[in-house]
């Protein structure tokens, strides 16, 4: 592996992000129609879409694997960042969170449980402490924060939070918008609601899934857009909570108890090979 050197001397891989980033924005969020139902590509796929590919040209040699060292490190400094962020956004919402309502609250409490079907998947396709990043929350810019604070930017458990950050960007916007086309079509499901379950933390996501909402009910926008933006708010207010207090410390303990088990099976099958 190369030797990364000093992050601000690698003037070439500010370049090519300051670029790539201009690009996306000049392109913007484009709606895809298929059939009936529709979903929204944000600026931050094209972006991620646009590094990567070029990253993966053989014969360049601008971004190379030192360019990739350092991005890990550039992304646990931002992480610091954001979560100072979060922390001045979380005291100065506070109100607003506190009357939005016991539903829209309750909503992001999910999250700390979402490693009940994660992690025995992610354990059984045979990851092993990468599955605590993976599972633990929705791994959005919070949680890869916060992993990168408890663990450090080389660790197992960040490579598992920003691949899953990584595919929900990618895949997640999409996911979220064509979800909101099949449900907008179920008369008895209120479009506040489904504008609500768009903020789930995620801006890239609420923004893919609040597009598919507004082209249905054009009517509706300015409603819409307030209710998924309040809900957006407090899920970024409370995801960072819920992650600490109780995703991250039950995932933990889930995996040790998840890993002895697999540990005294691999005992088993290597004494029933030496009998």
């Amino acid at each position: 592996m190369e030797k990364a050197q000093p992050i601000w001397k690698d003037y070439r891989l500010h370049v090519m992000v300051l670029i790539f980033s201009v690009i996306a924005e000049v392109i913007g969020s484009q709606s895809v129609k298929v059939g009936r139902f529709s979903f929204t590509l944000a600026p931050l796929i094209f972006s991620m879409v646009l590094m990567t590919v070029f990253y993966l040209i053989p014969k360049q040699k601008i971004i190379t694997e030192k360019s990739s060292n350092n991005a890990s490190a550039m992304m646990a400094l931002a992480g610091g960042l954001l979560i100072a962020k979060l922390g001045v956004s979380s005291g100065a919402a506070i109100e607003e969170v506190m009357q939005a309502g016991i539903a829209v609250t309750l909503q992001n409490l999910g999250e700390g449980f979402s490693f009940l079907l994660g992690l025995p998947l992610a354990i059984l396709f045979g990851m092993k402490r990468e599955s605590i990043g993976m599972t633990f929350g929705v791994s959005r810019e919070a949680n890869v924060a916060l992993i990168s604070e408890k663990y450090g930017a080389q660790s197992p458990e960040f490579r598992g939070v920003m691949t899953n950050y990584i595919v929900g960007t990618i895949f997640g916007v999409v996911a979220v918008s064509f979800l909101m086309s099949v449900l907008a079509e179920i008369p008895y499901i209120s479009p506040i609601s489904l504008s609500l379950a768009t903020g789930i933390g995620s801006a890239s996501m609420m923004v893919g899934g609040l597009g598919t909402l507004i082209e249905r009910f054009p009517d509706m926008a300015t409603e819409l857009e307030a209710y998924a933006a309040m809900s957006n708010l407090v899920s970024s207010v409370i995801n960072i909570y819920t992650a600490i207090f109780i995703g991250l410390p039950l995932t933990e303990r889930a995996y040790r108890w998840f890993d002895k088990l697999r540990t005294k099976k691999e005992e088993g099958a290597k004494s029933y090979e030496a009998n």
